[in-house]
């Protein structure tokens, strides 16, 4: 089950790595008609994969590890990205454990043309129990910027996550929402120069996470705006 794991984690890195290939700078020769639809895409991006259990860290914990999001094709409407071609992004994130079930963390990524750059706070609902086959559940509070040299977003995320204690696994279940503000800049269309829309999407995201003492590996599908999406982390936890 690891074996098969990592090559479906090392799948999704390896597509997030080759990002610039989904022709981010494509967004040059963007029209009107593809703004929404492209900012949608982002955020789902944006908003998944930053979490892979429910569990805080508590008080001193750290967490330090890599994140992978991938979106099967572009959504309807969205001609800046390739058609019927996989997308994605990548992220470092780094997270504390503070008092009160309260967890912080931070994360960021760069990519030919592209920046990400976010953080966010998460709270568990209640004790937290690491008993087998015991329920956690936390809110989730995060915000991005990603940026571009013809477009600028800001997005921010807001999620409620369930995961379970097995023994050596932990499935999750999540749900949440997506804010985007899209805003072009210097594209070929005079017209849609500073151009803003905003989009708002649900999304909602199973998965499973499986830990070897400090370390473990995770992935996950998320469901948003009629598309797939993929999440792959792997890290030290402690």
């Amino acid at each position: 089950m690891l074996k098969t794991l990592s090559v479906s984690l090392l799948s999704v890195f390896l597509c997030a790595a080759s990002a610039s290939a989904a022709g981010y700078d494509g967004f040059k020769y963007v029209t009107a008609s593809s703004l929404k639809p492209f900012a949608r895409d982002l955020g789902g991006l944006l908003g998944s994969g930053s979490n892979q259990t429910a569990r805080p860290l508590g008080f001193s914990g750290f967490d330090l590890g890599v994140r992978g999001m991938a979106q099967f094709n572009p959504s309807r409407g969205d001609t800046v990205l390739k058609k019927n071609d996989m997308f994605g992004l990548g992220v470092v994130q780094a997270e504390i454990g503070m008092p009160y079930r309260v967890d912080g963390f931070v994360r960021g990524g760069a990519y030919e043309g592209l920046a990400v750059a976010g953080g966010g706070l998460r709270y568990g609902l209640w004790n937290v129990s690491d008993e087998k086959y015991k329920i956690n559940a936390m809110l989730l509070g995060m915000a991005n910027i990603a940026t571009n040299r013809y477009f600028y977003a800001v997005h921010f995320n807001t999620s409620v996550l369930c995961s379970i204690n097995l023994p050596g696994i932990s499935p999750y279940v999540g749900a949440g929402y997506d804010f985007t503000r899209l805003e072009s800049q210097a594209v070929n269309d005079a017209s849609l120069s500073n151009k803003e829309v905003r989009v708002t999407e649900p999304r909602f995201t199973a998965g499973l996470r499986l830990r070897y003492h400090l370390a473990y590996l995770a992935g996950g599908y998320t469901y948003t705006h009629d598309r797939g999406l993929v999440n792959a982390s792997a890290g030290f936890r402690f």
